[in-house]
């Protein structure tokens, strides 16, 4: 029997050991369903099975590509219990995308959805593997994507060669070989990768092991959760902030994870007022859109006792406002990043309102952090600004078939270099003050110009592209693209460069702005200017604001 304090049990054990002392108790809430602990830790067990069953072995990856469902928790607890490393999948990639994470992945197995958004997910899949229709269910066979054997779908219909999560469900489970799987599975082994994109333009896969479950008692530590609590599920659950701030913690703590598929202010509100949502959290968007839903039809959120608020730069007066909306003083800062479980400070419960409005949070948990000079790689101390690094059981183990990047991140005694600014003040309070990376965020989804920038290139009339994040009010940033035509080009127009780029990558890496350009700054060693193009694009929208509003 492992070690009972949850902090040192892995994920499958988790659910097992709440099941167990609160067996009837609501775990999942989705629109059409109630699911209790025990209810869902049999279904997983079911899960499980079906995967043993088939063929997986521990340290096989299955790939999660689906909107927030019960399904998708079903999946998670299932791979973790038997040692399988589960892949989250953003549901907005297209086709090139998935391809890229499902092959350097080496994900052996796919969980995905059918039709969504009117999108049409197996479409996009045959993009990727064209005879798919005609392969056999568990046998998948795909030069394209070698490692990968089966496909399980979520949703009304079984597309051709998949097999549908419904007939694991129906099928008890051998529940001696789902034990004897399980109790090969420790503590310290991967159970995550979660892909965040690097500044080269291509996505890399933090590995995370099930130390994850000690980060999501620090959490709820901060958000003051306890046992029986509501907690909102909206933040995607393929999304770090939605994973670790909401399945895990309640998960963990036997709360109530009330699940939504989609976002929508109205209904969230709605969800809080009927459920009687005890914590909420998001990126500002979030906090706006909710501000509009309740002054328009105003609801009774007393229920909420914290809210975090993160993922994107803060201003005082959306947490000024987020606890007037929802009538609490708790309104929490949070700052992190994949590699470093989401949650590496956060607002102190009994902080006074000003720690929050400054963006300033405290270490989260028993683990470590320093502020370095990015040149000298020395120590600094209380008010001097540098890198962030972080060491102890929130850091990645590493990017997964990435060593070089590894290495980069990730100093010889095991620090990681975080990319970010900050500066701690003499209260241990740590202020994030800008990106050594060019990285921007769009609505919480971290945003790189490298990959966007190689997508803008293909095209045959753009020379160069160089994108730089610009403020915008409701999503924190966006896209503003500077291009080079190449030289006897066809025409090419700020619509021509979007539409290039719509249904070919994600959504918020579309560019919002274009501007053409003769040439790029340049630096005496013929290195671009990017500060300079920054200043110019933000230049740029605030004179068109101007005028706009004169």
């Amino acid at each position: 029997m492992q070690d009972q304090d949850p902090a040192r049990l892995c994920l499958g054990d988790v659910l097992r050991r709440i099941a167990s002392a609160m067996p009837d108790a609501d775990f999942l809430v989705t629109e059409a369903e109630r699911i209790s602990f025990a209810r869902l830790d049999d279904e997983v067990d079911r899960v499980a099975d079906g995967l043993l069953a088939a063929g997986f072995v521990k340290g096989d990856h299955v790939a999660l590509w689906v909107a927030n469902s019960a399904d998708w928790v079903r999946m998670l607890f299932a791979a973790a219990r038997i040692g399988m490393i589960v892949i989250p999948i953003n549901t907005r990639y297209k086709s090139s995308e998935l391809e890229y994470i499902l092959r350097q992945s080496d994900a052996r197995a796919l969980l995905m959805m059918d039709n969504c958004w009117g999108i049409d997910y197996p479409e996009l899949l045959s993009n990727v593997i064209p005879d798919l229709a005609s392969q056999r269910p568990g046998d998948i066979r795909s030069d394209a994507l070698p490692e990968l054997r089966a496909i399980f779908s979520w949703g009304d219909t079984t597309p051709p060669g998949a097999i549908a999560m419904n007939s694991l469900l129906q099928t008890p489970a051998n529940r001696e070989r789902v034990r004897t799987a399980a109790e090969a599975v420790q503590p310290g082994d991967p159970v995550l990768i979660c892909y965040t994109s690097g500044t080269t333009g291509r996505p890399k896969g933090a590995i995370h092991s099930h130390a994850v479950v000690r980060q999501s008692m620090n959490v709820a530590r901060a958000m003051g959760m306890k046992t029986g609590d509501a907690v909102l599920g909206h933040m995607p659950f393929y999304h770090v902030a939605g994973l670790f701030m909401g399945i895990l913690p309640a998960a963990v703590h036997g709360m109530i994870l009330i699940v939504m598929r989609d976002w929508s202010a109205d209904h969230a509100l709605d969800l809080v007022e009927a459920e009687k949502i005890a914590h909420f959290g998001g990126i500002p968007t979030h906090f706006l859109d909710c501000f509009d839903a309740q002054e328009k039809r105003p609801r009774d959120l007393a229920s909420v006792r914290a809210a975090w608020i993160g993922g994107a730069a803060v201003s005082p007066e959306v947490v000024r406002r987020a606890r007037a909306v929802f009538s609490t003083p708790h309104v929490l800062a949070s700052y992190g990043m994949t590699e470093t479980t989401i949650s590496t400070t956060f607002t102190r419960h009994d902080d006074p309102p000003e720690i929050a409005e400054s963006n300033t949070g405290k270490l989260s948990g028993d683990f470590e952090a320093r502020i370095v000079d990015p040149l000298s790689g020395a120590t600094l101390g209380p008010g001097e600004t540098g890198e962030l690094q972080v060491r102890g059981h929130i850091v990645t183990m590493g990017y997964y078939k990435n060593p070089e990047a590894t290495r980069d991140a990730i100093t010889p005694d095991g620090w990681f270099r975080t990319g970010d600014l900050g500066v701690f003040d003499e209260g241990g309070y740590l202020k994030i003050t800008g990106r050594i990376k060019e990285m921007f965020i769009v609505g919480g989804s971290n945003t790189y110009p490298a990959e966007i920038e190689a997508h803008l290139e293909t095209h045959p009339a753009i020379r160069q592209a160089l994108v730089v994040g610009v403020p915008h009010e409701r999503l924190g940033q966006v896209g503003y693209a500077f291009i080079r035509r190449a030289e006897d080009a066809g025409p090419l127009d700020q619509d021509a460069v979007i539409a290039h780029c719509r249904g070919a990558i994600a959504d918020y890496k579309v560019p919002r702005y274009v501007r053409f350009v003769d040439a790029f700054p340049m630096t005496e060693s013929g290195k671009i200017q990017r500060h300079v193009l920054v200043s110019r694009a933000e230049a740029d929208i605030a004179g068109a604001k101007a005028t706009a509003s004169g």
